[in-house]
């Protein structure tokens, strides 16, 4: 399966230009059919109004010719005949007898304006019978022409073209108000959509849209963010405990060696860049064993929670302590100042752990602990040089308890 390219991608149309070709074609088809609508309506009124005149017309001239046609006159019933050339419209007149014999025509010397107006209108004459006395004595033919009709064709069919027109802005107006109504808010729930997958904004929702289908959408979609806020949150601190129980010992809650080692490194690259010192302590519990042996593992894991808590009272706010092993802490004190002695510092951790420590049998614990102080950069210009040195140190004071 292949993936589409950036330049296919981003050609796809969008949804207002969908609906805006599909109200384009709907406002066409309507404005084409209501123009024809009115077309047919204005040549079927223009139809009747055009037969009516001629009919009209008949009618008068048949009044005019009676006593030409009793009396077989074509004289008079040309002067009968004289009130309708003077209509215009009228192309030709023609008087037949009783029996279809021509008795008088006349032709207009006008030329027609619209033959072609004239063919849809006027196909054939109109034809009224003259009756006398209940009996046909003779007929009246009239042909009529487009003079008459042009003008009214001409505004017939501007009205027509301004009533499309304004039915084309209207439609245009009133779809261009519906893509707004509907594609606005469909935007919005695209934008939080779009910033929850990119951003992971779990705290973005959707609001109130006005349009029941769209603010029932809203709705699922605040109902799916508010669980996965709720998972983040909950992976988040998971993932928050799992990186301290990484970095720190279950026992003391201390940091543990791998979280010491960075720390180390962070602050030898500090202090070199700061030009500065710092002292490393190394610290060992003294017969630990024998004490964990005597009392029990419960009455070893007190005394230790008590050294890691006591090694904590003495730090600074920018100092550092971990446990590294069983009974070993060491403690980074930075930066170490000027006129301050490392074996001080070391003084008063001895101190603060001799107070006796409650085991949970209610049995009393004296603790005390040998250390080790190493100073950066005077003992050791990295890592390795300065726990060699302190682990050294710490041995010597050992021995130096032991004697």
């Amino acid at each position: 399966m292949t993936g589409k390219s950036p330049e296919r991608i981003g050609a796809r149309t969008t949804l207002q230009k969908l609906l805006s070709r599909f109200h384009f074609g709907i406002t066409l088809f309507a404005v084409a059919l209501s123009g024809l609508t009115i077309l047919l309506a204005g040549v079927s009124a223009l139809r009747g109004y055009a037969d009516r005149n001629m009919e009209l017309a008949a009618q008068l001239g048949a009044y005019g010719i009676e006593p030409a046609l009793v009396f077989n006159d074509p004289q008079a019933a040309r002067e009968g005949l004289e009130p309708l050339t003077r209509i215009p419209g009228i192309a030709r007149l023609r008087v037949l007898n009783d029996v279809g014999q021509p008795l008088t025509q006349w032709t207009s010397p006008l030329a027609d304006p619209a033959p072609l107006l004239t063919r849809m209108f006027f196909p054939r004459p109109f034809a009224v019978a003259v009756k006398r006395n209940g009996s046909a004595i003779g007929t009246i033919e009239v042909w009529g022409d487009s003079s008459t009709l042009i003008d009214y064709v001409r505004i017939g069919l501007l009205a027509g073209l301004g009533c499309l027109l304004i039915t084309a802005f209207g439609t245009i107006f009133l779809a261009r108000r519906f893509e707004y109504e509907l594609v606005k808010p469909l935007n919005e729930i695209a934008t939080v959509a779009h910033d929850v997958r990119l951003h992971r904004r779990f705290d973005k929702r959707v609001k109130p849209l006005g349009i029941a289908e769209l603010d029932r959408l809203g709705g699922d979609i605040n109902a799916l963010l508010d669980e996965l806020q709720g998972w983040q949150g909950h992976m988040e601190s998971e993932r928050a405990m799992l990186a301290h129980r990484a970095s720190h010992d279950t026992l003391t809650a201390l940091p543990n060696r791998d979280s010491f080692d960075e720390q180390l490194a962070l602050r030898i690259a500090s202090t070199e860049a700061r030009g500065e010192r710092f002292a490393l302590l190394f610290i060992d519990a003294d017969n630990f064993k024998a004490a964990n042996d005597s009392f029990g593992h419960a009455a070893g894991d007190a005394v230790l929670i008590a050294l890691s808590a006591r090694i904590k009272e003495t730090l600074r706010k920018g100092d550092f302590a971990a446990r590294v092993g069983g009974d070993e802490f060491i403690v980074i004190v930075d930066p170490l100042d000027a006129d301050a002695a490392p074996y001080n510092l070391a003084n008063s951790i001895r101190a603060c752990v001799t107070q006796p420590v409650v085991l949970p049998g209610g049995a009393t614990y004296h603790a005390s602990v040998s250390v080790g102080v190493a100073v950066y950069p005077d003992n050791g210009g990295d890592a390795t040089a300065l726990l060699t040195a302190a682990d050294a140190a710490m041995y010597a004071d050992k021995l130096s308890n032991r004697s």
